[in-house]
């Protein structure tokens, strides 16, 4: 090989190993948008084939050999097909971040950047039959044929409608996301007018493979900064649902039942001292985690509070526990959330004779599932995507941090005088 041909093959295999580290490291995160995750693994991989298939491509080209004569065939075949199909993926990719901002639905030019992908690979095929971009000799080299600048005006499309797109949406994109594009529109242009006069070196795939990386930079850039200010909304959520918990008015209610039963039964004050110096102290305990917490811990807290409300109001309200599975865990404070909401807005609120709130656990799948129901008063769940109302925060609240916290979801069914059913799912992996 020549030294040209070795540095090519260096480069390029260089390009390909960053890239799949950067596909493993997408892989391997907990990004909260799965989606653009799963297209910017996708852009990855194709463009770590892209490098491959041309650094394999440059390793043979020249080798008579019969090997030689189909390795070197396939691997250009690959490169230019690999190359066609990273347009459409950049596409899908900056879609889905406009689609996200800007709440614009419904954006075609991805589709666009999908025919040329399919307009370019036919061009491909039609070549192997019958020759019009690229040909080999005897000795399988390379060369380019009368319309061998096909690809390259392909790509020059596909790149231009890119340009006009990003310009119509620029004001969603965050500065360093703007530095990424840029570089992918304008690095692939340069590599085309400079390939078309310095024929012999393959800028172009390199270009566009480092754009790509581009884009994989601020990707991780966009992921490190969201995960600082989840954090943030995190930390200030669990200050204010630890207030929450002992805000003054639970307190006052607790003291005065303690009150009430040291004149009336003392043995039975001791316990609800003990009980309510529980629920403190697991409180505190569940303040101090930064993570999801085992759900035995959560449920011990919930159990607390199910005590002193129910020493509060007598026989009017009743709680289940059936605990079939308690193997995984779940963010504090959001059982307990729940089971308050249930008490305040569905049993105080309905018109049952005796409250009941039922906590379940149990497996289903690979699914850990927690089910909490009431016979309470029920509400209409529509109410729930009123972005004003603050009857039902909790959830709204809850359901976000089980989803950021640990991967789970949450699900309500309820039918007004008939009560709710609300469904927590923490799933395996």
């Amino acid at each position: 090989m020549t030294t040209l041909q070795y540095i090519h093959c260096a480069v390029e295999l260089w390009g390909a190993f960053f890239c799949l580290i950067a596909a493993f490291v997408i892989r391997i995160s907990r990004s909260r948008n799965k989606k653009l995750s799963y297209k910017m693994i996708a852009l990855m991989l194709v463009s770590a084939l892209l490098m491959i298939s041309d650094a394999i491509a440059w390793l043979f080209r020249g080798d008579p050999s019969e090997a030689g004569f189909y390795i070197v065939r396939i691997a250009n075949f690959a490169a230019f097909f690999f190359a066609f199909l990273t347009m459409p993926l950049v596409a899908e990719f900056i879609t889905h971040i406009f689609e996200m901002r800007s709440g614009v639905r419904g954006l075609f030019w991805k589709y666009i950047e999908w025919a040329l992908f399919v307009i370019g690979t036919t061009l491909l095929v039609i070549n192997l039959f019958h020759e019009f971009i690229y040909t080999f000799d005897e000795r399988n080299t390379y060369y380019r044929l009368a319309f061998g600048v096909l690809p390259g005006m392909i790509a020059f499309v596909g790149i231009v409608i890119t340009f006009g797109v990003v310009l119509e949406y620029l004001q969603y994109l965050h500065t360093f996301e703007k530095i990424a594009a840029l570089v992918y529109l304008i690095l692939p242009v340069i590599a085309v007018v400079v390939q078309s006069f310095h024929y012999g070196v393959s800028f172009t795939y390199l270009s566009m493979v480092l754009s790509a990386l581009t884009l994989f930079i601020t990707f991780e850039i966009e992921y490190v900064q969201n995960n600082i200010e989840i954090e943030k909304q995190l930390a200030e959520e669990r200050i204010r649902l630890f207030n929450r918990q002992i805000q003054p008015h639970f307190v006052f209610n607790s003291l005065s039942v303690i009150k009430h039963l040291i004149r009336k039964a003392p043995e039975e004050a001791v316990e609800t001292v003990e009980e309510f110096a529980g629920y403190l102290r697991d409180s505190t305990d569940l303040m101090n985690k930064g993570d999801c917490v085992p759900v035995k811990s959560e449920l011990d807290l919930v159990k607390h509070y199910a005590y002193m409300q129910q020493k509060r109001f007598g026989d009017s309200i009743r709680y289940v526990f059936d605990v079939q599975d308690d193997d995984f865990s779940v963010p504090p404070f959001s059982v307990q959330t729940i089971v308050e909401n249930a008490l305040e807005h569905g049993l105080r609120a309905g018109g049952a004779d005796t409250g009941i709130i039922t906590v379940k656990t149990y497996r289903k799948g690979k699914a850990h599932v927690i089910e909490i129901s009431d016979n309470g008063a029920g509400f209409d769940t529509h109410i729930l995507d009123d972005e004003t109302q603050t009857e039902h925060v909790g959830i709204k609240n809850t359901k976000e941090r089980l989803n950021l916290m640990c991967g789970g979801t949450l699900d309500i069914k309820s039918e007004t005088g008939k009560g709710t059913v609300v469904t927590m799912k923490v799933f395996e992996g």
